[in-house]
């Protein structure tokens, strides 16, 4: 054999070798291992991940398509499962600009809505965290805020729920708590509590704070022969300051550790206990 023919030779097996690879490169699935897993149950169908996002199951395997600009996945009977469509479902689109939305097939993804003109941005929460639309916000799939320190917390949302945060190797254990009926997580007793308990009754006229929560105070007056009280919250950032029996003032608060009231933080609506 001459050297130019095992030259042509060498070359061609390499080419061979180099289209083997390749083949092969584009069926492994790897990259898209959690696909994998769905695929698994439904081994031959298409399905949607995400807005932008297809899958076709051939025998378990997952086969990624992505879908183009103005398309988005949606499940159609008369294409037997996912398909990238052309300006549906609406649940993936734009309806009110400065706006977030969730994605409806995956509710750890959400989208930003600039204007209706403009494609949506999308993104996605951190691992075990679920986008909330009403707040706007990732939080954990029961609700509760994100764990980032080791504790015993009120949920702000709603402080008849409190929760636990332990810390592991690898992120935290958070688990949630109910108090009985008309009880609230007291974060300083670490216990629930009737914040009725600490209500504020004005007995003179003056400026009070509220024990409930130190951002807050009570302006208390005569108004026709009866003395009445309405409640104020100091900015963001300040606390109200008792100078002297109803006198204060909000000040800045620069101890964000500290203690700022059995309750703060927490919504209890007016009317809640009874006589106010």
């Amino acid at each position: 054999m001459s050297s130019n023919t095992f030259f042509v030779v060498l070359v061609l097996g390499v080419a061979l070798a180099a289209a083997r690879d390749l083949r092969a490169k584009r069926r492994v699935t790897t990259d898209y291992h959690d696909y994998s897993k769905m695929c698994e149950a439904q081994p031959d169908k298409f399905i949607c991940v995400d807005c932008k996002t297809m899958v076709q199951c051939v025998k378990g395997q997952a086969f990624t398509r992505h879908c183009i600009e103005d398309h988005y996945c949606s499940m159609k009977p008369e294409f037997g499962g996912g398909v990238c469509y052309p300006d549906e479902p609406k649940a993936c689109k734009c309806e009110k600009a400065n706006s977030f939305r969730v994605d409806p097939y995956d509710p750890q993804k959400f989208f930003s809505c600039k204007n209706l003109v403009t494609p949506p941005v999308n993104y996605k929460c951190p691992d075990g965290m679920v986008f909330d639309e009403a707040s706007a916000q990732c939080q954990t799939g029961n609700g509760l805020p994100q764990c980032t320190r080791a504790g015993t917390f009120a949920n702000p949302a709603n402080c008849s729920v409190y929760y636990s945060c332990i810390g592991l190797q690898n992120g935290w254990l958070q688990k949630s708590f109910q108090c009985n009926s008309g009880l609230m997580y007291n974060k300083e007793k670490g216990a629930c509590e009737d914040p009725c308990l600490y209500q504020f009754v004005c007995k003179q006229e003056g400026r009070y704070p509220d024990l409930l929560n130190q951002q807050n105070y009570f302006e208390c007056y005569m108004l026709g022969g009866k003395l009445r009280q309405l409640r104020y919250s100091c900015p963001e950032g300040y606390r109200w300051d008792e100078i002297s029996v109803g006198v204060g003032q909000c000040v800045e608060d620069h101890d964000q550790n500290a203690s700022k009231g059995a309750f703060f933080g927490c919504d209890i609506p007016d009317g809640f206990c009874p006589g106010t």
